[in-house]
């Protein structure tokens, strides 16, 4: 028995067609599954692309019709200086516009305090420290 191979215990069963038809319908399905997916994806992305111009243009619309808007506002500015040290300018502000002539804006903090009013005809800053017109 030394000298003849081992008989191999395991029995190996034929592959069926059956089988191979089990293989191809899953990679089908996954395909299918796939593709559907994005499809639908995209499908979503026009739709919410369509609803985001909408909205847009409802925006606009409404504040085209607006005979006056004010709002208050504040920002922040970074500067780094010439050490590589940064600085952090905050100011705030007010903005008023009354059709179809009218803007009157101020600006206070980071080193200025600034005011602008245009009639419709001339334009005015003030610098309210230097009292410069």
């Amino acid at each position: 028995m030394t000298g003849q191979p081992k008989k191999d215990r395991t029995t190996r069963l034929p592959r069926h067609r059956c089988g191979l038809f089990t293989e191809r319908a899953k990679r089908w399905a996954f395909v299918l599954a796939v593709a559907i997916t994005g499809a639908a994806s995209i499908s979503v992305a026009r739709a919410d692309e369509a609803q985001a111009k909408s909205l847009l243009r409802a925006m606009s619309d409404y504040l085209a019709a607006q005979k006056a808007i004010s709002f208050d506002y504040d920002s922040n500015l970074e500067i780094v200086s010439t050490d590589q040290q940064k600085v952090g300018l905050a100011s705030s502000g007010t903005l008023t516009l009354n059709r179809p002539d009218r803007l009157h804006a101020t600006r206070t903090g980071g080193f200025a305090n600034v005011e602008m009013a245009f009639d419709g005809k001339t334009l005015t800053l003030l610098g309210k420290n230097a009292n410069l017109t």
